[in-house]
C-alpha cells in the first residue's frame, strides 16, 4: 500500500482479507479491523491516513503475520513475552496467539465497537504459559475546533484477564504506528516535568534525534535507524496521568498532531514492568516511543498501564485511553499544540 492512502482505497485494500467497521463522526471516520483488533485508520475530513499501513496487506495477513500497522494492543513487559532468549534480550518474535490471535467482532454500530480475543501466551523467562482473554472497545466522536482545524477521537477501552503464573506480572500496553513526513520527520513530544532523564531503552540515541526541554521531550521519527525512547512515571507532570504527541506535515492543508493520553498510566518504578535492553537493571518507561530502521519506515507512539491485579485465580486488568487525531493547516495545528507545550521543539 502506498503512503497517505485515503479511506476508500484502504477499504479497497482490506475487502475479502478481514471483516471490517467504519466508525462514523461528524468530521471522519475510523477503520477497525478483526484481524489483529486493529484501528487501521483515522480520517479527518477526505484527509489521507495519518498511520502507518502495512505496503503488502494481503501477504501480512494470509500470512497470519502481526505488523499489518495502525493501533494494537498489546502485553508487556516485552522481555518475558517476546524474546526467546530473554536474558540477552535475543531472538525477539511476536507469538501469533496474541498478535493477530483470535479475534472477533461482538458487536458495532456506526459510533462503536467491541471486540473479543483469546490467547495463550508463553512467558520464555519462567518457561511456563498464561491464557488470556481480552476485549476492546472503541467509540468515536469528533467536530471541528475552529477554522482550518478538525480532529476525530478516539475512546478506547481494553480489558484483560490472564490465568496461570506470570512471573514478575503482566500489564496492558497500546502502539500505534505512525508515518514520517512526507518531505521531513515527525516529531514525538512527551510534556514532562523540569530535569526529565530520558530512558534510551535500545541503546544511546543520538542528540540529533533527542531534545530535552524545561517541560517536554521531543524525539525524531524518519524511520531512517532504530532507537527506543522512554519516559519515566516520575517525569510525568501529574502522576498516573500520561500523554504522548507526535506532530508531523504530509503536505499544506494534511499536518496533522496525534495524540495518545490516559490517566491510569503507572505512578513509579514499582508499576512499571517494561525493562530497558540497553539497562535492564535501570529506570523503566510507562510512556514510550519508537523509530524503525528503513525497511519499513514507520514509528511508534505507545502508553503502558498499570500491572494487572491478582483476584481470585486470575490477572485482571482494564485501561481507558484516547486516541485523538487533529488536522488542518499549519499555524492552527502549531497553534493548538502550543496550547499543550508552549514552545514545542520540532525535528
Amino acid at each position: 500500500m502506498s503512503r497517505g492512502e485515503k479511506r476508500e482505497k484502504l477499504l479497497s485494500a482490506l475487502e475479502g482479507l478481514t471483516r471490517t467497521v467504519v466508525l462514523e463522526a461528524n468530521m471522519g471516520s475510523a477503520i477497525v479491523t478483526e484481524y489483529g483488533a486493529r484501528i487501521l485508520g483515522v480520517f479527518v475530513g477526505d484527509r489521507q491516513n495519518p498511520f502507518w499501513v502495512s505496503k503488502n496487506l494481503p501477504g501480512v495477513i494470509s500470512g497470519r503475520e502481526w505488523n499489518i500497522g495502525g493501533n494494537r494492543l498489546w502485553v508487556s513487559p516485552e522481555r518475558r513475552f517476546y524474546y526467546r532468549k530473554p536474558e540477552g534480550f535475543e531472538e525477539w518474535l511476536c507469538q501469533s496467539s496474541l498478535d493477530p490471535g483470535g479475534w472477533s467482532i461482538a458487536s458495532s454500530s456506526v459510533k462503536s465497537v467491541n471486540l473479543d480475543g483469546e490467547a495463550e501466551l508463553e512467558d520464555f523467562a519462567s518457561q511456563t504459559r498464561i491464557r488470556l482473554s481480552f476485549s476492546r472497545q472503541i467509540s468515536i466522536h469528533g467536530s471541528s475546533v475552529k477554522k482550518g482545524l478538525e480532529y476525530v477521537g478516539l475512546r478506547v477501552r481494553d480489558a484483560m484477564a490472564a490465568r496461570g503464573e506470570a512471573g514478575n506480572g503482566v500489564n496492558l500496553w497500546s502502539l500505534t504506528q505512525v508515518r514520517p513526513g512526507e518531505s521531513r520527520s515527525g516529531t514525538v513530544i512527551v510534556p514532562t516535568c523540569r530535569g526529565a532523564e530520558p530512558i534510551h531503552y535500545f541503546g544511546k540515541i543520538p542528540r540529533d534525534r533527542l531534545m530535552v526541554s524545561s517541560n517536554h521531550v521531543s524525539f525524531k521519527i524518519d524511520g531512517c535507524a532504530i532507537y527506543k525512547l522512554g519516559i519515566a512515571p516520575e517525569d510525568v507532570p501529574q502522576p498516573g496521568c500520561s500523554r504522548i504527541l507526535y506532530y508531523v506535515e504530509h503536505g499544506k492543508n494534511e499536518v496533522f498532531l496525534i495524540s495518545m493520553r490516559t490517566m491510569m498510566a503507572p505512578v513509579n518504578q514499582d508499576e512499571c514492568l517494561d525493562v530497558a535492553k540497553a539497562d535492564p537493571d535501570g529506570p523503566k518507561g510507562c510512556v514510550q516511543s519508537y523509530n524503525s530502521g528503513p525497511d519499513l519506515c514507520f514509528g511508534e507512539i505507545e502508553l503502558h498501564f498499570k500491572p494487572a491485579a491478582r483476584v481470585k485465580d486470575f490477572l485482571v486488568s482494564y485501561a481507558d485511553y484516547d486516541i485523538e487525531v487533529f488536522a488542518g493547516k499549519r499555524g492552527e495545528v502549531l497553534r493548538f499544540l502550543k496550547r499543550i507545550v508552549p514552545k514545542p521543539f520540532l525535528f
